[in-house]
C-alpha cells in the first residue's frame, strides 16, 4: 500500500512539474470556447470592445456577435460607431444582450431597426442584475455618457444573482465568493494552467451532466432561479426587497440626471408552465413603476393569452431556444411587438 501511495505521489509531483513548466504551452493545443466578455474593475464584467466572432450557445449552432468601441452589442456594420450620447439605453442580462441569435433577430436589434432615427445603446450583458445595472449606469454617467431614456428589462434570475452572486462594496461590484478562495483559485490557475483547464472541462462536460439527473432543471417547480414567482420556498420579502432597493437607486440616479426610466418584464418557460398572467413579478414591477416609470412593458399578458388556445409545451417550443430559457427569434419578435405597441416617442 505504501509503495502504491509513493508511486501516486511521485506521479502527481511529476504532473505538477510538467504543468508548471509547460502548462501555458500545452494550452495552445486545447480547444477553447470563444468568450466575448471581459473583467471590469467596477461592475464585474462587460463585453469586449470591438469584438467580432461566431459564438456557440446551443449545441452545434453558432450566431454572429459584434460589439462596438463602447463595449455595447451592435450590428456588425456599426462596429466603428462611437458616441456617448443616446436617445435610449437598454439594460438587462443575457435576454437583453440577445444570446443565441444574431443581432437583427434580438428584440433590441429589431427596435433599433424600427426606430432608425433614434440613437440606441444596448448595455445588456449576460449575468447582469440590478446591482450591476445601477453600478454600470452610474459609471457610464460619471464618464460622460448621456441618455434621454433608460429601459431596464428585469429578469427572473435577477433576484437570485443579487442575493447569491454579487455584492456592492465601496461602489464596486464583487463576487460573493470568499476573497481568500478567489485568490487561491487565481494563483492555482496561473501556476498550473493546464490542470485548471482540465478541471474546468471535467466540471462542465462530465459532472454537470450527472448533476442534472439529481438536481432541478429550469423547467422544474423546484428550481431556485426560476421558481420564486410561484413557489414560496424560494426568496422571501427580504431577498426580493434587495433587488427592488437597487431598482430604486437606479430611479434616483436617473431622475438626478433628468433621464426617463422604464421597466420591462417577460416570463421564463417555468412561468409558462406553473405561473399565471398576474405573477408575483408582474405585481412587484407594476407597483414599483407607479410614479417612476414612463412605460411598463409587461410581456406576461401576451404569452398567457396564447395559453387559452395553445398547449403550454408548444408555446415554450415556439418561443424559446430548445433546451434553454432564452428566447429564439420568434420570442424576441414577441418582445419587440410588445415594445412597439407600448412605446410612444
Amino acid at each position: 500500500m505504501k509503495k502504491i501511495l509513493s508511486v501516486i505521489g511521485i506521479c502527481l509531483v511529476f504532473v505538477l512539474l510538467i504543468d508548471l513548466l509547460f502548462g501555458a504551452y500545452l494550452l495552445k493545443f486545447t480547444p477553447k470556447k470563444i468568450d466575448h466578455t471581459t473583467i471590469h474593475n467596477v461592475y464585474d464584467h462587460d463585453l469586449k470592445k470591438s469584438f467580432k466572432g461566431n459564438l456557440e450557445w446551443s449545441p452545434n449552432e453558432t450566431y454572429l456577435f459584434c460589439s462596438n468601441k463602447n463595449s455595447f452589442r451592435t450590428f456588425c456594420d456599426k462596429m466603428d460607431f462611437e458616441s456617448k450620447e443616446f436617445d435610449i439605453a437598454f439594460i438587462g442580462d443575457s435576454f437583453t444582450e440577445g444570446v443565441g441569435v444574431n443581432y437583427e433577430d434580438t428584440f433590441v436589434g429589431r427596435i433599433e431597426n424600427k426606430f432608425d432615427k433614434l440613437k440606441i445603446a444596448n448595455l445588456g450583458v449576460v449575468s447582469y442584475s440590478p446591482s450591476i445595472y445601477f453600478t454600470k449606469l452610474r459609471y457610464l454617467l460619471e464618464n460622460g455618457y448621456k441618455f434621454k431614456r433608460v429601459i431596464i428589462y428585469f429578469d427572473i434570475s435577477d433576484i437570485h444573482d443579487d442575493n447569491r452572486k454579487y455584492r456592492l462594496i465601496d461602489n464596486k461590484i464583487s463576487r460573493k465568493k470568499s476573497v481568500i478562495l478567489s485568490n487561491i483559485q487565481r494563483t492555482l490557475k496561473s501556476t498550473f494552467p493546464f490542470l485548471a483547464y482540465s478541471s474546468k472541462v471535467l466540471k462542465n462536460d462530465v459532472f454537470k451532466k450527472t448533476d442534472v439527473i439529481n438536481k432541478c432543471t429550469y423547467l422544474d417547480f423546484c428550481h431556485e432561479k426560476s421558481s420564486w414567482t410561484f413557489n414560496n420556498k424560494f426568496f422571501g420579502d427580504k431577498e426580493i426587497s434587495k433587488s427592488l432597493e437597487f431598482m430604486a437607486m437606479i430611479y434616483e440616479l436617473l431622475q438626478k440626471n433628468d433621464i426617463k426610466m422604464s421597466v420591462g418584464i417577460y416570463p421564463w418557460p417555468a412561468q409558462i408552465l406553473y405561473d399565471n398572467s398576474q405573477s408575483k413579478i408582474v405585481k412587484l414591477m407594476n407597483n414599483f413603476c407607479v410614479n417612476k416609470c414612463e412605460f411598463f412593458f409587461n410581456n406576461f399578458t401576451d404569452f398567457f393569452n396564447e395559453i387559452t388556445f395553445t398547449e403550454k409545451e408548444k408555446i415554450i417550443s415556439k418561443y424559446y431556444i430548445e433546451g434553454d430559457v432564452h428566447f429564439n427569434s420568434l420570442g424576441n419578435e414577441k418582445i419587440f411587438k410588445n415594445f412597439v405597441r407600448t412605446f410612444k416617442n
